[in-house]
């Protein structure tokens, strides 16, 4: 009983906003409702004609490449700074961790808007650093061919200090001697990397992976902020495309379709990545 007292706090949290709003989408998914009108009962509508839409397609589409774009670097560049901040004889890493840290606790609005200015073609930032290097007049946020790759900056920009941390918890719970037994037996730099911390951290691995896949597809405020889904809905990813429908249209029953779909996708794709890694994660 005591134990059922201690967790009924965070058990109505999640009832009340995840499971109960959960099965809300999906019952009014088999629904037409714009929620003015009564519901209207249309069973499997929704979902025919959101595989039938193109700009469905477009839109997961474009959201597997935002993934990809973001996820990919941004665990990269996370372990390879938790590396460089776990040596031991580098000065002022304390500093460094809270520099790099410094954009997972800043307002995404805020940084969309501030990103908003670095991109602007005449002035910004962006465009005067790359004019060293011969490049001129690009224009991030109006361009259909360069949109996406600014909103996915911003979004490895956002997420790397958040596995840079979890990358060095990971690293410092390494024991040393692994890496000293190794060296006695000739081990190079590579040979450590590849043997010794990359097996061991490939619990803290999967888990970033999976919150960042998790993160990336649910990408919405950069995307509202810098281009709204522009220009030419090329940065129209499934979650924009989503609001869209329920809020600008008013079809809540399609969107709430495309919810549970969204929802389904995540779920599959995390099983996913449990199964594949299963024989490449080593907790002990």
């Amino acid at each position: 009983m005591t134990g059922w007292l201690t967790v009924t706090p965070a058990l109505v949290v999640q009832v009340v906003f995840i499971y109960l709003p959960l099965a809300w989408a999906f019952y009014v998914s088999f629904h037409s409702w714009n929620m003015i009108r009564p519901m209207k009962w249309v069973g499997l509508e929704n979902y025919i004609r959101m595989f039938e839409t193109p700009d469905f397609w477009n839109s997961l589409w474009t959201t597997v490449l935002y993934v990809l774009g973001t996820v990919v670097p941004s665990v990269v560049l996370g372990l390879l700074l938790a590396m460089l901040l776990n040596i031991e004889w580098l000065k002022g890493k304390g500093i460094f961790r809270t520099l790099f840290y410094i954009p997972v606790v800043t307002s995404m609005a805020a940084a969309a808007v501030i990103w908003g200015w670095l991109y602007e073609p005449n002035f910004g930032l962006m465009n005067y650093f790359l004019s060293w290097f011969g490049i001129n007049n690009i224009k991030w946020l109006s361009d259909p061919n360069y949109a996406l790759l600014a909103l996915i900056i911003v979004g490895v920009w956002k997420r790397v200090g958040y596995n840079m941390v979890l990358f060095l918890a990971g690293l410092q719970t390494i024991p040393r001697t692994y890496y000293e037994a190794a060296e006695i037996d000739g081990a190079t730099s590579w040979d450590k990397f590849r043997s010794i911390t990359l097996p061991l951290l490939s619990p803290t691995t999967l888990f970033v992976v999976i919150m960042q896949f998790i993160a990336s597809f649910r990408v919405f405020v950069s995307v509202s902020v810098m281009t709204r889904g522009g220009p030419a809905k090329s940065t129209q990813v499934i979650t924009y495309y989503l609001y869209e429908n329920a809020f600008k249209y008013l079809k809540f029953g399609y969107a709430s379709a495309i919810a549970v779909f969204m929802f389904a996708l995540m779920v599959v794709l995390t099983l996913i990545q449990f199964a594949v890694s299963k024989k490449r994660v080593h907790y002990s």
